[in-house]
């Protein structure tokens, strides 16, 4: 696979969670309790100069906890509530994955069944607070502690081949490990602020029943661009290449900037630079 001029080194960056703005301190509560997370930094910030009022609360591993008001719809600080959960998933590795299944149902937390996975591992879907915000823990026994660890994301398609390909032709991501014969490809990003570090990113094959399209979920998994002019291009790159792509959102002057735009499967990819 060679590199694409058009496209900048991208960075993961973690990710942010839309959180209804009646809601915000409820969540952060929520997390505590059944993360077990603590707050890093708490924030009075505005993510775009049109919202009237903005905060963010930084929780574990870089995890944002973001909510806004504003009069008018923002081009990229959204969430379409009400819709299906999209089919990319943030997963979080755990010690016991039996145990906290059985901890969340008495707790009263909708949970999935556990099922088998990428990595011959297994999974559960879990959705946080009231707002039904879908997360994913994952069973990992080298896992040395309590806790929600850092693992890996999983994103659906419907073409294994086609996705591979255009992931790494629009986003740069390199193949780390294909195991195509068992319906995923496990591909690499470079991780911000660890140079030596990467970010791992699943692709794997949709069941023939499982819906696609545009989905605006609350979890946003975030990638940065270091240089400001960098991002610029990028954009104006994705839009010359007719994929789906969001205006600008944030401070175009100075400061924060962000945008998303779609793959060839309505699942939505965010980048953001300062």
């Amino acid at each position: 696979m060679t590199k694409n001029p058009s496209v900048p080194t991208l960075y993961f960056d973690g990710s942010f969670i839309d959180v209804l703005w009646d809601n915000h301190d409820a969540a952060v509560s929520w997390f505590q309790k059944h993360l077990g997370w603590d707050v890093q930094r708490q924030e009075l910030w505005k993510p775009d100069p049109r919202c009237t009022h903005g905060k963010m609360t930084q929780m574990n591993w870089g995890t944002w906890l973001v909510s806004s008001l504003s009069n008018e719809r923002l081009p990229h600080h959204y969430t379409e509530r009400g819709t299906i959960d999209p089919n990319v998933r943030l997963c979080w590795r755990v010690r016991n994955l039996k145990e906290l299944h059985r901890n969340y149902q008495n707790s009263g937390i909708r949970v999935t069944d556990i099922h088998s996975g990428p990595g011959l591992t297994h999974y559960f879907d879990f959705w946080a607070t009231n707002e039904g915000i879908r997360l994913t823990a994952q069973e990992d026994s080298s896992v040395d502690s309590d806790g929600f660890f850092p693992s890996w994301n999983r994103i659906g398609v419907r073409d294994l081949d086609k996705s591979v390909e255009w992931y790494n032709h629009h986003l740069g991501m390199e193949v780390d490990a294909d195991y195509r014969e068992h319906g995923y490809v496990i591909m690499k990003l470079k991780l911000n602020h660890q140079p030596e570090g990467h970010s791992l990113w699943v692709l794997e094959q949709l069941s023939e029943e499982a819906a696609s399209g545009k989905v605006d979920g609350p979890v946003r998994l975030s990638c940065w661009v270091k240089e400001r002019e960098d991002f610029f291009n990028y954009h104006r790159y994705l839009i010359n290449s007719r994929i789906d792509t969001s205006e600008i959102g944030g401070f175009l002057t100075r400061g924060m900037v962000s945008f998303h735009f779609y793959d060839l499967d309505g699942n939505r990819l965010n980048i953001s630079s300062m």
